[in-house]
């Protein structure tokens, strides 16, 4: 039986056995957090973006992050996959590295709200880039997948209508020196934190 289709099915297996209210309401990710100095900055470029485009909507600054990998949405988080993504973030051995966004633009195609988003290039996000492969193999000996595909971005805000792209006159940059296990809640304004761990090579 493969256990990551019942992680992934979890809302309608409950659902299925009659256990209330099985609307998702819960998710669980890897990601990086900026500095407090560096979400101030990408706060107030997500500000001078909002006051050129009418509708649209800040991320509040407590919750700005950059996403690694996705774990997925629940109606009730497996504990047994807490347990496996926490074991395979005290797996990993990557050394710190420097992270850099110098742009912004957008993501989203045609959907209603567009998330314009800060992003970086080759050079910036490599460090990103290697962590992500790292963990995407240290999730797979969990018998975890994540996401297989990834740009590192910092979502600012939503908007209306696209972010035309632009260089940052001061790039948000930072050292990453830790991982983070995050779980989202619906109706809460923070994040939950599930788990911190030193990069260390």
């Amino acid at each position: 039986m493969n256990r990551q289709f019942l992680y992934l099915s979890s809302a309608e297996a409950q659902l299925s056995l009659g256990f209330g209210d099985a609307r998702p309401t819960e998710r669980l990710f890897f990601a990086l957090l900026p500095p407090v100095a560096v979400g101030e900055a990408a706060h107030t470029v997500a500000q001078t973006l909002r006051d050129e485009m009418p509708g649209a909507r800040l991320v509040a600054r407590e919750r700005l992050h950059v996403t690694l990998h996705y774990l997925g949405e629940y109606a009730g988080l497996p504990p047994s996959l807490l347990a496996r993504a926490q074991r395979a973030a005290q797996a990993l051995r990557i050394a710190p590295f420097a992270l850099a966004f110098d742009r912004v633009g957008s993501f989203g195609g045609q959907r209603r709200e567009r998330p314009g988003v800060a992003l970086g290039d080759a050079a910036g996000t490599a460090g990103a880039h290697e962590l992500h492969r790292r963990l995407a193999l240290a999730l797979a000996q969990e018998g975890l997948s994540g996401d297989a595909r990834f740009t590192p971005h910092m979502t600012l805000l939503y908007a209306p209508r696209g972010v035309p792209e632009r260089a940052l006159a001061t790039p948000l940059a930072w050292q990453v020196d830790e991982l983070v296990l995050l779980r989202s809640v619906r109706g809460e304004p923070r994040y939950r934190e599930e788990g911190r761990w030193p990069l260390a090579g």
